[in-house]
């Protein structure tokens, strides 16, 4: 039995609305088992949940499937929350924010807050020391990559990358020993690999973001991931690397640009046997590095 995560969601009042939970799919701000969900994905008994709402992200576990909104204490039953604890007040504090109303920043404006703000990563990597007791390493204000201090970063300046970053299913299910897989998501901007209609056991993704700034996806993996988020470099470009029980990702910065390969095998979960975090990590690092040096 299953049902839909923006339902889920929903259902256990982690949105206000239904559409609100079908907008958190379409941006991307949904996943299930690590992999980026769509509002139509389906859930099951065990799941991880992760939905990233107004700057904070919610990781839950599902223990019971509804489709209807109920009340908060039957809600409460409904799932385990696993949220790491929000970042301390004077991080939070020290992030510079306009007045709501107050329009688009000026170039004036912006001279200003890049001499007064420290970089969004670097802020996202000291509430991650707070929280977790190790830091991924540092980076500039433009998370990591080597531009210019104080300049902006610009989307689109990355290479062109062809269908699901050039990979075939072929070569996927050669470097992550996954077997039987199918290509069930193929789009321009994401690809994903699984055996089986549902995402409980091995999958594979390629996603590709636009004018969506690393440093803020490096920080998100480091407040919320168990292990240490460390720098990588992919085929002479900046990145990071993380690991998760069962799962290992790499993101690769292109200016304002970055491409993300997540490998993740739960096999255990179901009574099986899953393939070691050294075979995941080694698949995700050679993915990412075909990826790139396929791209025009």
């Amino acid at each position: 039995m299953a049902t839909r995560v923006d339902s889920w969601i929903w259902g256990i009042r982690l949105t206000k609305t239904r559409s609100a939970a079908g907008a958190a799919c379409r941006a991307g701000h949904v996943q299930v088992n690590g992999v980026s969900a769509k509002a139509a994905t389906t859930v099951g008994i065990g799941d991880e949940v992760r939905v990233r709402l107004h700057g904070h992200e919610r990781i839950v576990e599902v223990v019971k499937l509804i489709s209807k909104r109920t009340s908060a204490p039957l809600a409460a039953e409904c799932y385990i929350d696993r949220s790491p604890p929000p970042p301390p007040k004077e991080i939070m504090a020290s992030i510079p924010r306009r007045e709501p109303g107050a329009g688009r920043p000026t170039k004036r404006d912006r001279r200003q807050l890049d001499r007064i703000r420290p970089g969004p990563l670097l802020i996202l990597a000291v509430a991650g020391s707070l929280l977790l007791g190790a830091c991924g390493g540092g980076g500039n204000a433009d998370g990591g990559g080597s531009n210019e201090p104080g300049r902006l970063p610009k989307a689109g300046t990355g290479p062109e990358f062809k269908r699901c970053g050039g990979l075939s299913t072929e070569e996927v299910e050669r470097l992550t020993t996954f077997s039987g897989l199918k290509l069930y998501v193929d789009n321009t901007s994401a690809c994903e690999w699984r055996p089986g209609g549902l995402r409980d056991a091995q999958v594979a993704s390629w996603n590709w973001y636009r004018g969506s700034p690393i440093g803020r996806e490096r920080g998100l993996e480091q407040l919320t991931r168990e292990n240490p988020t460390v720098d990588y470099e992919t085929a002479g470009h900046p990145g990071f690397l993380t690991q998760h029980p069962n799962v290992c990702e790499v993101g690769v910065q292109f200016e304002n640009d970055f491409i993300e390969i997540s490998v993740a095998d739960r096999s255990a979960q179901l009574g099986g046997d899953s393939v070691s975090p050294e075979t995941l990590c080694n698949a995700a690092k050679q993915l990412a590095t075909m990826s790139v040096e396929r791209a025009s």
